[in-house]
């Protein structure tokens, strides 16, 4: 009975606004990474029946083509997930196969050479080291308990975050020194699991080499973050890699009309924010396309807030 008064309420919206637009959902990492983003892989499955089920799950590619031709079928729903983390190819491409969907993957290519981003080191380093307390960036932090270790993290990475590359690299070594921990296993894709993804029919996208703030760089280096990545996956597959979507991606926050022409001249179709919303004037918005985060965990919660987002 509540299934069917969900998928009423999902028709009568789409019939009402949902006219040719596309809901793109972001997904970072899933399973027990200890990220603080990461989803629950049995949630992050359930998902995917409830999008099955309510839903018109498309891949991205067609569902582009058919919004810019106006001939989107109702309840379109795109997956894309962000970064490049090693669950992207153990956990949820497994999933994706299992119950028929696709999505697709962007990645940060200093990931594929160094087998991890900077947050995940710095979220090793702090969690995992043998001191009780660290100073870093002139603030001290107790490292007693597991709570305090959570709280010292986000702090580390919340002033690391928008520092320039340049300026980041040098603060984590920093921190590295004061943790006594420099090295971290093996955290991200390999170019082996890109090409199988690809050839098992998910798009791949570039999400620059570093994953900077492209705000935070200056235009130079911004524009190779945005070119390298690019250069690295098409090198990796053999192909054109046509979508970009732009790190942290929230419009004059992260990124700005400066990058969005960067993206342009570097030979993309298209590109992909963070702020919320939906695709549905491909030509105005394609390269700064809205995305939908679902962190609902109940079923009515997160198909209905899905439902309004075509709003």
């Amino acid at each position: 009975m509540i299934s069917h008064l969900i998928s009423l309420f999902v028709n009568v919206i789409a019939s009402l606004f949902g006219k040719n637009k596309l809901s793109i959902l972001t997904y970072h990492r899933v399973g027990s990474s200890g990220n603080a983003i990461a989803m629950n892989e049995a949630l992050f499955e359930q998902q995917l029946l409830w999008i099955k089920r309510y839903f018109n799950p498309i891949d991205l590619t067609e569902g582009l083509a058919l919004q810019k031709a106006g001939k989107l079928p109702p309840r379109s729903v795109a997956i894309t997930i962000d970064d490049g983390y090693a669950d992207s190819f153990n956990t949820i491409f497994p999933l994706l196969k299992k119950h028929q969907l696709t999505a697709t993957f962007f990645i940060s290519t200093a990931g594929l050479q160094e087998q991890y981003l900077w947050d995940e080191l710095v979220a090793f380093t702090v969690i995992n080291t043998p001191k009780r307390a660290i100073s870093f960036n002139n603030k001290h932090y107790s490292l007693i308990s597991i709570e305090e270790r959570h709280h010292c993290m986000k702090s580390c990475l919340e002033e690391i975050k928008y520092c320039s590359v340049k300026k980041r690299n040098e603060l984590i070594k920093t921190l590295l020194n004061e943790t006594e921990l420099t090295s971290l296993n093996n955290q991200f894709l390999t170019k082996e699991q890109v090409v199988i993804l690809s050839d098992s029919g998910m798009g791949i996208g570039a999400h620059t080499h570093n994953h900077p703030i492209l705000m935070s760089e200056i235009e130079r280096d911004a524009q190779q973050e945005i070119q390298q990545s690019k250069s690295i996956l098409e090198g990796i597959l053999g192909k054109d890699v046509h979508y970009f979507a732009y790190p942290n991606g929230r419009y004059q926050q992260d990124f700005d009309d400066t990058h969005i022409a960067m993206v342009k001249e570097a030979g993309f179709s298209a590109a992909f924010s963070t702020d919320w919303g939906l695709l549905s004037h491909f030509n105005l918005d394609r390269f700064q396309i809205k995305r939908f985060t679902p962190w609902h965990e109940t079923e009515s919660r997160f198909v209905l807030s899905l439902a309004l987002n075509y709003c």
